[in-house]
């Protein structure tokens, strides 16, 4: 028992000792004081989330380079796609961009009224009428594959530039059903929705484009992230490419007309054949279309496709009308007495060569990223998250050579609307950018069947 009482003393002379060469300071903690979240980090948190968006919805106005006011409602990809409707001058047509090309389908009215503003001899608009034609997108007077690309959008309208370093705007205006927070910034203004993470509703940039003669200016739009729907946005162009972009005519390539005929008409059917030149220094395929009528009715249509006609090459195509009011027209001038003309009138329009809709599709099947192979290439895009002990405060695709820039830019806005440290982290990285993009799709989804609503700071992907 002595001894067991002697080792107890030598412990507490021990942990005498350690006390004894403490360095505590008496006082209280106190935390850091986090301020308020200023104008410059809630723009330019909101300015790289748009920026790293799939896709976006665009509606609204702008001026042609050439002064044209147009009305746009299109949704453009962060690759440089762009879909929807334009209307030039009251009239309106349905666009696509696609391999940096442009092509638009409009009504015989809208071809005949820009025939001249274009460049493009259509007549009366009849031949271009209600098809795909591709132009040269200086012709419109706006090259929309490079004003609507989201990454542009977003430099352009640049930083805060009034009241940047102080308390976040209070000047506030509706935009739709949304109430917004006017931002001035270095290309017009930006409007921020009132509600973190204050995502951008709305722009108004005074000017952009790179090209002098195909910028836009005064562009007033209204925007919506629809980055959730990225697979199928490039599914749906490859079908748009595959069906109907293959026919689209290339209207500054013209056709010379030579000779014509009708050839075995009877009951059944009526062949015209005409005779053609291809002008041109480029082999291209040729499109032939007749529009036929008896006793002043139409009787339907008949077409044909030739296959590449090499420069200045010639030859003979032809087409048949087979329809039923062929068939009853033949019948009826046949046992009717008395006159009953009939004709064709016909077009042989160069194609276009159509867009590459393998690779869309290929796009448009793409599976999300691997979160489980981590790597940090330094090409492709990036996948990565910014969050803090809270959780995660949002998921982001940036260029893999820059996404940490993209990051940084939002810390100050996480810290400032969570009231906690933040940091950012990679999840993985794609060569696919619709891999990148699908996965925060998938990782957005979870987020919110889990918590029930999007991470606190997510602007794109999230469920409008």
């Amino acid at each position: 028992m002595a001894r067991r009482s002697r080792l107890i003393a030598v412990l507490a002379a021990g942990l005498l000792a350690v006390s004894a060469c403490t360095n505590e300071v008496s006082g209280s903690a106190s935390g850091v004081d986090i301020g308020p979240l200023t104008t410059a980090e809630a723009t330019a948190a909101a300015m790289s989330s748009f920026a790293e968006a799939a896709a976006v919805h665009y509606q609204g106005d702008l001026t042609a380079s050439d002064g044209a006011k147009l009305t746009v409602d299109v949704t453009a990809t962060g690759g440089g796609e762009v879909f929807g409707t334009v209307t030039v001058q009251g009239l309106g047509a349905t666009l696509a961009v696609l391999d940096k090309t442009l092509y638009l389908k409009g009504a015989p009215e809208f071809w005949a009224a820009l025939a001249t503003r274009f460049g493009v001899s259509s007549g009366n608009g009849t031949a271009l009428g209600n098809r795909w034609v591709k132009l040269p997108s200086v012709l419109l007077g706006v090259d929309f594959g490079d004003i609507f690309a989201p990454d542009v959008v977003a430099r352009t309208a640049g930083k805060a530039v009034r009241d940047a370093d102080k308390e976040l705007t209070t000047r506030t205006t509706t935009v739709g059903s949304v109430t917004a927070l006017e931002v001035p910034v270095d290309g017009g203004t930006a409007y921020l929705a009132k509600d973190a993470p204050h995502g951008v509703v709305s722009l108004a940039v005074d000017e952009i484009g790179t090209a002098q003669n195909a910028k836009a200016k005064d562009m007033r739009v209204a925007v919506t992230d629809v980055s959730a729907n990225v697979n199928q946005i490039y599914t749906d162009l490859a079908n748009l490419a595959k069906n109907e972009l293959g026919t689209a005519v290339d209207a500054l390539t013209s056709i010379t007309q030579g000779g014509n005929r009708f050839d075995a008409c009877g009951a059944a059917s009526c062949t015209v054949a005409v005779d053609v030149t291809n002008p041109s220094k480029k082999a291209v395929r040729i499109h032939l279309k007749a529009d036929w009528t008896g006793d002043n009715a139409s009787l339907g249509s008949c077409e044909q496709i030739s296959d590449p006609v090499a420069p200045g090459a010639s030859l003979s195509m032809s087409c048949a009308v087979t329809t039923p009011q062929w068939v009853s027209f033949y019948q009826r001038a046949n046992s009717v007495p008395g006159t009953h003309p009939y004709g064709a009138v016909w077009t042989a329009l160069a194609l276009a060569d159509p867009p590459d809709a393998t690779a869309l599709a290929t796009l448009g099947a793409a599976k999300p990223a691997d979160p489980k192979k981590k790597q940090d290439t330094g090409k492709g895009h990036t996948v990565y998250e910014i969050g803090n002990s809270a959780g995660v405060w949002k998921y982001g695709v940036a260029s893999a050579k820059y996404w940490r820039d993209s990051a940084k830019a939002q810390l100050r806005a996480c810290l400032g609307l969570t009231k906690a440290v933040c940091t950012y982290s990679l999840v993985t990285t794609s060569e696919n950018e619709v891999s990148a993009y699908a996965l925060v799709n998938q990782l957005v989804a979870a987020y919110v069947k889990d918590k029930g609503k999007c991470p606190a700071g997510q602007w794109t992907s999230c469920p409008k």
